[in-house]
């Protein structure tokens, strides 16, 4: 069989010995033996050294800038000189990209998520390959995530809380009228836009991942402050997965604070799955009882 990647570790550039299972230095588990050879190392690192600013990637996507990173990837503002217009661009991380059975489910999930068109919905457009690193096409959406603009606002007036989340209702039910789940609404893929306007983003692309829930070490994949029980306990969800963490970002955007807190990420999914949250109002006595009782009724669990 072939060796592990041992020299200039895509990673951190840290050579390790052929036998290692994690990077000694940025512990990083290497794929399985012969999943990613040398020559995919290679044209992985290439395409995300070089995407700078005035570059082409993959012929005709002009890079602007570099927007963000996470746990999927970079996201770029891009030009499309083919069509004349600016999108962004999000390129998969390496580790993502020789994850075979990952890339097909990103496929299939995105196949679906593109066919939603709706004012409140960032639109998807393609999920193609350059030299083996695999890439996502969507809406440029030039604006604030409402993560950052809860901390820059503070508690919002309840008007402004109802506003922005009837928005996300309206994008969320013509999603679930085709029968798309996000599955990872949160309020960093939520995105105010210059005018105003309130878009969800990243349709598709968590279904894609891993599923979400505590694994049998006790680690938890997803993000717990916004996950519903039934994606802690990692089972499969609907709609109503989706309903439950609006009602955290709804609770945040008025109280200032998510509904469940703890020392770890751990402690706080558990709390999803066995706690009642508190009435908002403990937080911020301007609510009204209408609100808090809606709010509190999209954090109902099942049996309550």
């Amino acid at each position: 069989p072939a060796e592990r990647p041992q020299k200039n570790w895509q990673k951190c550039h840290t050579e390790n010995t052929s036998d290692s299972q994690f990077c000694k230095k940025c512990a990083t588990p290497f794929p399985s033996s012969g999943d990613i050879p040398d020559s995919l190392t290679k044209t992985l690192e290439r395409p995300t050294e070089e995407l700078t600013r005035g570059t082409t990637f993959a012929g005709r996507y002009e890079i602007i800038e570099e927007l963000g990173k996470g746990g999927m990837g970079q996201v770029y503002r891009v030009l499309d000189k083919k069509v004349d217009e600016e999108m962004a661009l999000k390129l998969l991380n390496p580790e993502i990209a020789t994850d075979m059975k990952t890339i097909q489910r990103f496929r299939n999930e995105l196949k679906y998520a593109r066919k939603i068109a709706h004012k409140n919905v960032c639109r998807m457009y393609d999920f193609n390959e350059e030299q083996q690193a695999p890439y996502i096409t969507m809406e440029y959406v030039a604006g604030e995530d409402l993560k950052s603009f809860i901390k820059r606002s503070g508690k919002l007036t309840e008007e402004k809380a109802i506003v922005i989340a009837k928005d996300v209702c309206q994008g969320l039910a013509e999603a679930h009228r085709l029968g798309v789940v996000h599955r990872d609404l949160k309020p960093q893929n939520i995105m105010i836009d210059k005018d105003g306007n309130v878009r969800i983003m990243d349709f598709g692309i968590a279904r894609s991942k891993e599923a979400t829930g505590i694994t049998e070490k006790g680690a938890i994949i997803g993000t717990p402050d916004y996950m519903s029980p039934e994606q802690v306990e990692g089972k499969e969800t609907d709609g109503r997965s989706d309903i439950y963490s609006l009602g955290v970002i709804l609770y945040e955007m008025v109280a200032g604070r998510v509904p469940f807190v703890g020392d770890t990420s751990l402690s706080v999914a558990l709390k999803h799955k066995t706690e009642k949250p508190a009435d908002p109002r403990k937080f911020n006595a301007r609510i009204s009882e209408g609100l808090s009782g809606l709010i509190l009724k999209c954090l109902e669990k099942a049996g309550d």
